[in-house]
């Protein structure tokens, strides 16, 4: 399974270095898929923070709702008491300000609002004379009415909204608490419009909003935590699957990687045994055949042919060696047969042929065991691939030095180099062939590091522990 890159701090000692791989120090651990307990408990606390966010909006819808039928309600009230109530009792002599028709007003008003909702009772002309209230003090005054009271008296429409109590007019409303303020238009028996307001205690509409969500709240978490309970054995079926597929895609990446390297090697084998062989003998029996022939009597036509052999015995020869460079690349035979020195020396070998000089330092005893050898000369064919496709470099230097503790592997070029924090990010544009390099080395419990810059080169360097 590939990982993603993370750049750790550079080590010590190495300024501009960027560790892509160090499983030693706890900075590139190895990846690990979630439980599938683990993702069950996100997935059932996913579901309850909706739960929660999901009642939290109907409280406030509720209340919204709660607070739009306590204005209706308001509204509606006033109505009845305007049409029903009111207007009947409204006179020329109420009009007139007569101390008689306040009083008989008040007392058919009085009982029949103490049984209602209403606090507080107004009836105005359109200049903003107060012709009656049931707080006497504010019968016979004159205030400018506000924007909802002229509005209603233009076109009939009852209003409704919280009070502003500020206003001189509602200086002997009661202080406790916001009050809910109703407007609706009535007639004088002259056929002038009067305006009756109407208060009533706004707390009523908070009540509903509680009613509202006591009544709904217990039925939306029954019905959202009992879809949460019916998902859960699907969520736990979903992530026991999910996870069994991914360990069997990783097994299946095991067994292809095992499957192409051993077909790498039975490929190479094949082309080394066979064609390889016959192109070897080819090219030393046209040589014989070229030097009998010039070396032999005869005219200059023998003598002709002899040089074009000779040519074909070369063009042969540099095909063995181009086969050979080709079954290094495939397969190093020489890893397992002659050592890691000589397996480095065929892979640096190859690039020669492409005008990159290649310094090899390697000691010729060194003895590493199979997997680090294997890892060594892994991370020098990807490195040495990375420099033909992208470096556009002259020269290339490989070393491999056996420090205490440690086997050092660094691979330099002089190359363009790369911008390092693009190519060690996390999305899919990063360097293809350093994510592969990381894994590895991270696998193996290696240390694997770059330095490089734009124009500067590439440095690369690998760091395996030994006994």
């Amino acid at each position: 399974m590939t990982t993603e890159l993370t750049a750790a701090a550079p080590p010590s000692g190495h300024p501009g270095w960027v560790v892509l791989a160090d499983v030693a120090t706890g900075d590139r651990p190895a990846p690990q898929s979630p439980s599938v307990s683990r993702v069950v408990r996100r997935f059932v606390l996913a579901n309850l923070v909706a739960v929660v966010l999901l009642l939290a909006g109907g409280l406030w819808a509720g209340a919204e709702a709660a607070e739009d039928e306590a204005l209706v309600d308001a509204r509606r009230t006033t109505d009845l008491l305007a049409a029903v109530l009111v207007q009947p009792l409204v006179d020329e002599a109420l009009l007139a300000g007569d101390p008689a028709a306040v009083a008989a007003v008040d007392a058919a008003l009085r009982d029949r609002l103490a049984e209602t909702a209403v606090l507080r009772l107004k009836i105005w002309t359109a200049d903003g004379r107060v012709v009656y209230s049931d707080e006497a003090r504010l019968i016979g005054l004159t205030y400018p009415l506000d924007d909802a009271g002229r509005q209603t008296l233009r076109d009939g429409v009852t209003r409704a909204a919280v009070s502003d109590l500020s206003r001189p007019e509602n200086r002997f409303e009661p202080s406790a608490g916001r009050l809910l303020e109703v407007y609706g238009l009535m007639a004088a028996p002259g056929g002038e419009p009067l305006l009756l307001e109407t208060y009533s205690t706004y707390e009523e509409a908070i009540e509903r909003r509680f009613e509202i969500w006591v009544q709904f709240a217990p039925i939306s978490m029954v019905v959202l935590l009992t879809l949460v309970a019916v998902q859960l054995p699907l969520a736990w079926r979903m992530a026991t699957q999910l996870r069994a597929t991914q360990q069997e895609r990783e097994l299946l990446q095991v067994r292809a990687l095992d499957a192409s390297t051993e077909e790498r090697r039975l490929i190479a084998g094949s082309l080394h045994d066979g064609i390889v062989q016959d192109v070897s003998a080819s090219a030393l029996l046209v040589a014989r055949a070229a030097d009998d022939l010039r070396a032999g009597p005869g005219d200059g036509r023998h003598r002709q042919v002899g040089e074009v052999l000779g040519q074909a015995a070369r063009a042969l020869r540099e095909s063995v060696g181009s086969l050979r460079s080709l079954l290094v690349e495939i397969h190093p035979p020489t890893l397992e047969r002659a050592g890691l020195p000589a397996a480095l020396a065929d892979l640096t070998a190859r690039l020669r042929p492409r005008g990159i000089e290649v310094r090899l330092d390697v000691a010729g005893d060194l003895d590493v065991e199979p997997e680090t050898a294997t890892l060594l000369l892994s991370t020098v064919q990807e490195a040495l691939r990375n420099v033909v496709k992208h470096a556009r470099a002259r020269s290339v230097a490989v070393t491999v030095a056996q420090q205490p503790g440690r086997l050092v592997l660094e691979v330099t070029d002089d190359g363009v180099g790369f911008d390092v924090a693009p190519a060690v990010g996390r999305s899919r544009t990063g360097h293809l062939g350093l994510r592969l390099l990381a894994d590895r080395a991270a696998a193996a419990g290696a240390r694997l590091a770059v330095r490089t810059a734009p124009g500067a080169g590439t440095t690369l360097r690998l760091e395996v522990s030994t006994p």
